[in-house]
């Protein structure tokens, strides 16, 4: 064979391989490719001591011999997409108590507030989010709707979430560490199912109530954090 002929076959033959790499590179990152992807920041407060037992013990803080932890979760999504259904600005305020035995969920209870101005579509989409987020065996779980107000002020070092019905409500003040200007800060800790955070911010509460659905609770001067988790999985 001419050496010519065989410089154009090899080159072709390399050419062809590029392409093949290139289009089995794509296929796996079409098939890798998740239905969704969220980054959210959240005002959390409960009723236990600083800090969350939860992420250390089997039971929470006790409270005269009971053992429980009230809480409110309120997030507001910074940037997120399932499928496409944009989640941008989105907000949700979780409400529930982990109960007395965290392995069974017994005498647990959930309540997912999607602010008004959560669409229909927003809504379907976060109620996959969170219930894979949130794998817990609730002993009841419900939904509700209002509208309610998120804000963090890293100048007053105060965070506040507040429903416009006033049924719900938490206030965290930023502890002070040694440094002036720098927070304190845990991480290589996991939040619930989210594959990454940016770390436990300490802000402890000021104020954390709820009230409806026949619960209402409300507790000053315990746990409270900031936290934005970055979670991204596949639709069920």
């Amino acid at each position: 064979m001419p050496s010519r002929m065989r410089t154009l076959l090899i080159a072709l033959f390399v050419i062809s391989a590029g392409l093949l790499a290139i289009a089995g590179t794509k296929g796996s990152s079409s098939a890798a490719k998740s239905d969704f992807e969220i980054t959210s920041t959240y005002i959390e407060a409960c009723s236990c001591d600083m800090f969350c037992p939860c992420y250390f013990n089997p039971r929470s803080t006790s409270h005269e011999h009971e053992h429980f932890c009230r809480a409110n979760l309120v997030f507001k999504v910074d940037k997120g997409h399932y499928k496409d259904v944009k989640l941008d600005g989105a907000k949700v305020w979780l409400s529930n108590d982990l109960g007395s035995d965290w392995s069974t969920g017994k005498d647990s209870w959930a309540v997912v507030t999607y602010d008004s101005s959560v669409s229909p579509a927003q809504k379907a989409a976060l109620d996959d989010i969170i219930a894979q987020l949130y794998p817990f065996q609730w002993t009841w779980l419900k939904t509700d709707t209002a509208p309610f107000s998120w804000n963090i002020d890293t100048t007053t070092g105060v965070a506040t979430a507040k429903r416009d019905d006033g049924k719900a409500e938490v206030v965290l003040e930023r502890v002070k560490g040694d440094k002036a200007g720098e927070e304190i800060v845990m991480k290589n800790l996991r939040y619930w199912n989210a594959q990454s955070n940016d770390g436990f911010r300490m802000w402890k509460s000021k104020t954390e109530r709820y009230e409806g659905h026949d619960q209402k609770f409300d507790y000053s001067g315990t746990n409270g954090f900031l936290i934005t988790v970055h979670f991204t999985g596949t639709a069920k």
